[in-house]
């Protein structure tokens, strides 16, 4: 079952990505050789894309999920947003439709983010094209992926949240073991939304952990920084997706990470076409990605706070 709020939602969301100009990517740089790498896309996708779109084959345990991790800095500015989509504003339209609410998410199990500000419970994180959703469908996902929405303190107000009135989504909120009852208690009724307890202090390797057991093998991470952080520090992500406007670079993208440094592998490098030639859009991968008698040849990024 639909409710009608959410048939509106998904025919606002599907409306502006088919009136979207796209004007795609065009690769700069592809050092994909040797890598352990899934990659897909239709003549839709390629040809926007510049080719195929690339996630890590797995992550380094089998009892966690593949973690991608979607980083945006719009402005060249010192301080970045992590967030599940950049506004067309800031970017342009190729990367909200084509990359955040698109390749970065088409094969995604799972969609993971804070659940922060009120706005954010009224954001489904899916796919909205229809050449996006057939090839979702192709490779037999269903059509909205799975919504984990973590939150530390479960402040948020649950009865005017979109996620959480729409039956046709599986959701799943992530808190502090503490705070598993009086969650559930103020979800009555509503089978498609399940509490998960995470440890105390809540514990995000213990979530995906627990994820996985559920049959959730590849996850979309999409922040804020607080997300963001503890999964970079614990060595969760297995995909890095960083988009910038120049002057602005990935190093200063992941400035508001201050824990060891983050040693990465790029493997693609994509520059924006026409109007939108100033976006810069790379894909980084950890060493371990590649396989050992592979790896000359290929540059490593070491992104330091």
């Amino acid at each position: 079952m639909t409710t009608p709020g959410f048939q509106a939602y998904c025919r606002q969301k599907e409306d502006a990505a088919l009136a979207a100009p796209l004007a795609g990517l065009t690769t700069i740089a592809e050092e994909a050789g040797g890598a352990d790498l899934l990659s897909f896309g239709n003549g839709w996708t390629r040809r926007l894309f510049d080719g195929d779109f690339y996630r890590s084959a797995g992550p380094a345990s089998p009892e966690l999920p593949a973690v991608s991790l979607i980083v945006t800095q719009p402005d060249g500015q010192a301080v970045p947003r992590t967030l599940a989509v950049a506004s067309s504003d800031a970017f342009g339209p190729t990367v909200p439709h084509l990359l955040h609410e698109g390749l970065t998410r088409v094969d995604a199990d799972a969609v993971l983010g804070g659940l922060g500000a009120a706005s954010s419970c009224n954001e489904v994180c899916s796919v909205w094209h229809p050449e996006l959703v057939k090839l979702r469908a192709e490779r037999g996902l269903p059509r909205h992926p799975v919504q984990v929405l973590v939150t530390n303190s479960c402040q948020t107000v649950f009865e005017g949240c979109l996620l959480l009135r729409e039956p046709s989504l599986r959701v799943i909120l992530v808190t502090r073991d503490s705070l598993v009852a009086s969650a559930r208690a103020r979800l009555p009724d509503r089978p498609w939304v399940s509490v998960m307890g995470a440890g105390e202090p809540l514990d995000l390797r213990l979530a995906l952990k627990q994820l996985r057991e559920q049959g959730i093998a590849v996850v979309s991470a999409v922040g804020g920084r607080r997300v963001a952080t503890t999964l970079l520090d614990a060595g969760l992500v297995t995909d890095l997706y960083v988009t910038v406007r120049e002057p602005g670079s990935t190093a200063s993208a992941l400035s508001f990470y201050h824990g060891p440094p983050l040693v990465r592998r790029r493997l693609l490098a994509k520059a924006g076409r026409g109007a939108e030639g100033d976006i810069r859009f790379e894909h980084l991968v950890p060493p371990s990605v590649y396989a050992p008698g592979l790896r000359l040849g290929l540059r490593p990024s070491v992104l330091w706070r």
